[in-house]
């Protein structure tokens, strides 16, 4: 291929939104791009990775019905608008070629040596957006991201490739994609610095997601544009002049926030829609750091700034190395209006993140960042797997403070942390043995909330310490601090405990007179469902199981092919003993129409939940073989079910919503609402002995004015 013309080079504006003039030559744009980030780079290998992609693509396509190729075609030029370096443009034509051809790894490390650890990082990760749920995934991402953080550059490209393409899903599998998304995609964008990424992932994720609100949200901005865009102007052109005014050279732009941040600050931060300048901002462009701290001057001499929003991200940047000045002032007619002042470079970081360090700082490796470090070590030691995803969701989208040791090195923590967390930052050993700390220099109890730019020192027992408390668990929010806690405690308290059911176990029995042997004791510990004495005793110790269920008789032995039924609940079970006592569970609650499973309990008969139950799926995974097929054999039954209403808030519309279920002439058992902004989330709990009258009420509801969501709480 001759040589480009990189003078004549122009991005898009859409990340990977250029079309080839030639179609003859799809990698055009890709090549074009990444020659313009690193013009002095061979790009053969892109050139042979593409031909290796197109060739072992062949004859697949995509649920559009494009060719299968276009896909790491566009993964690769999203990569390479980025700035991404020649390893991560070619994982991106190649990633899904290991998992969907029969291309092997081995015959990709043969050909393409280090971009074959990438692509590997990559595909071990496909299994994330296929279960999420799947604590050993998301392990996986953060571990594979330490080694090699491009890994989570190129899974982030591949999504938002995808994210692009929802439409031609089921609308349920968009939206289960689009929440995936939110959780981990978004918030691990925004701690790579990858802007541009981050803010089309949440506008795709709330379009798709909750579609009627979204489309609300664009229709109340739209109503209100004019008057925004001529605020909007007059303020920018008073920028311009002021700064003209003082020789400072700048590019002032306007930007309108995301449909996504100005549903947030409307449901989650009860901003009133009435106050809807406070929805767009000016960006101030200037040469120098030391023009960004003049502008924000001239900006404060001239307007007055909203008290507590000011943020300086430049003498202390982000985790994610953002910089920038923030301040709020009041415009025109006393309206807040954000301003952000930072330089070109700052910009670039801002939009491109970790792949601006590739391009603009011409780092020589990959080294992870230091929070993804964090996170690993944290993950590793996580000793309950359930635990993964709640807590990655909770460090992904916290902010971060920076803090200090005494002699400066920095640390930085999420906000709301305490000198306790601190100390388990710098080591697991200060923190167990901390009695006490000093925040600049005066003393401080552990519990205290830090501010950004603390200098905190811990102080220590000199002698044998307690340890941790389970009242230390109240007010750490890390997951190291809390991780190491509960480490702590339950090795402490284990054998205390272990030893108190072991004795109290004896003393039941000899009593009684009842002998008891090992294997009396091992095969009641199995009738229990622990697999060891030591779980048994542990058990009885912490209250949890009562002496007296060692003599209970064991689990009833499953029956072949008879078959159980339940007049009350109009399910059959296959597998147990007639006569069986059968219960829905609980935690589900499932009703006519949800695909079921019964679960055989040790003394309590067979508990029937919906498939789709986290319990269930708990439990199938860990005794798979208490699990027993079950079947609806008729619509009429005893049932409980909870459903969710969303609906825009206005005058009358409980009483609406009320008449609407009177009409379905259903039992309403209990109801509970909750209202953010111009939201009303509403539950309500019904009793039924037919299945129809819960799709009656459903349907009843969804005809009240204003609501835009009805939905099964649980089991559907």
């Amino acid at each position: 291929m001759k040589k480009l013309p990189i003078k004549s080079f122009s991005a898009s504006k859409v990340l990977g939104g250029e079309v080839s003039p030639d179609p003859f030559n799809l990698l055009l744009p890709v090549v074009r791009s990444f020659s313009f980030h690193h013009p002095k780079e061979e790009v053969k290998p892109i050139e042979e990775a593409w031909r290796v992609a197109k060739e072992k693509h062949e004859g697949q396509f995509r649920a559009s019905g494009e060719p299968y190729i276009s896909h790491p075609l566009g993964v690769a030029q999203i990569l390479a608008d980025l700035g991404s370096d020649r390893q991560a443009v070619m994982a991106g034509l190649l990633h899904d070629t290991v998992e969907d051809t029969t291309y092997s790894l081995e015959e990709c490390r043969r050909d393409f040596g280090e971009t074959a650890s990438l692509v590997e990082g990559v595909t071990k990760l496909s299994l994330i957006t296929k279960e999420l749920s799947n604590a050993e995934t998301i392990r996986k991402l953060i571990l594979a991201m330490e080694q090699d953080v491009r890994v989570g550059v190129v899974k982030l490209a591949d999504r938002l490739y995808n994210a692009r393409t929802w439409r031609f899903m089921p609308p349920k599998k968009a939206a289960k994609k689009a929440g995936e998304t939110l959780d981990i995609y978004v918030p691990m964008a925004e701690k790579l610095g990858m802007g541009m990424v981050k803010t089309e992932l949440e506008e795709l994720s709330f379009k798709y997601l909750d579609p009627r609100i979204y489309e609300k949200v664009v229709e109340m901005v739209g109503a209100r544009a004019g008057a925004r865009d001529k605020y909007l102007k007059n303020m920018m052109q008073e920028v311009k002049y002021a700064l003209k005014a003082y020789g400072i050279k700048a590019t002032v732009t306007g930007r309108l926030k995301s449909y996504f941040s100005i549903y947030r600050k409307i449901v989650l931060l009860k901003k009133s829609f009435d106050r809807i300048y406070d929805f767009v901002g000016i960006r101030v462009i200037v040469g120098s750091t030391q023009d960004c701290y003049r502008v924000l001057g001239i900006i404060h001499e001239k307007w007055l700034p909203v008290p507590g929003r000011f943020k300086d991200y430049i003498a202390m940047p982000k985790s994610n190395l953002y910089q920038a000045l923030h301040t709020t002032i009041l415009g025109e007619d006393g309206q807040e209006i954000e301003i952000q002042i930072r330089t070109e470079e700052m910009h670039k970081e801002d939009e491109y993140g970790v792949a601006a360090h590739w391009k603009y700082k011409e780092l020589e490796d990959c080294r992870s960042p230091e929070w993804l470090g964090r996170m690993a070590n944290w993950i590793k030691d996580l000793q309950d797997p359930s635990e993964i995803l709640p807590t990655l969701k909770s460090d992904l989208i916290s902010e971060e403070i920076l803090t200090f040791t005494p002699k400066g090195k920095s640390i930085f923590l999420p906000e709301g942390a305490c000198p306790l967390d601190f100390a388990y930052a710098v080591h697991t050993e200060i923190g167990n043995r901390a009695v006490g700390a000093r925040i600049n220099g005066a003393p401080s109890s552990l519990s205290c909330r830090l501010k950004p730019g603390d200098s905190v020192e811990i102080v220590t027992s000199q002698q044998d310490s307690p340890g941790p408390s389970a009242e230390w668990l109240d007010f750490v929010v890390t997951p190291k601090a809390k991780n190491k806690i509960k480490r702590f405690l339950a090795k402490e308290k284990n054998v205390e405990i272990m030893e108190a059911g072991k004795s109290a176990l004896f003393s039941y029995l000899l009593d009684r007179k009842i002998p008891f042997s090992p294997q009396f004791l091992a095969q009641a510990s199995r009738n229990l469902g622990f697999s060891n004495l030591q779980q048994l005793y542990c058990a009885v110790g912490s209250g949890k199981v009562n002496p007296s269920a060692l003599l209970r008789p064991g689990p009833r032995k499953r029956a072949g092919n008879e078959v159980s039924e339940s007049e009350k609940y109009s399910v059959r079970v296959k597998g147990v003993e007639k006569g069986t006592a059968i219960e829905l569970a609980r935690c589900c609650n499932p009703v006519p129409g949800d695909p079921i499973a019964g679960v055989v309990t040790n003394f309590r008969g067979v508990r029937v939940h919906s498939v789709k139950c986290p319990e269930f799926i708990r439990l199938s995974e860990e005794t798979p073989h208490k699990i027993a097929d079950a079947q609806w054999k008729g619509q009429k039954g005893k049932f409980k079910a909870e459903l969710e209403v969303l609906a825009l808030d206005r005058h009358a519309l409980l009483a609406d919503i009320s008449l609407a279920i009177s009409n379905a002439c259903i039992d309403l058992s209990s109801s509970r609402q909750s209202v953010a902004a111009n939201l009303v989330s509403a539950y309500f709990s019904f009793n039924f002995w037919d299945a129809s009258q819960l799709d009656l009420v459903m349907k009843s509801l969804k005809q009240v004015e204003g609501v835009i969501e009805v939905k099964r709480v649980a089991g559907r």
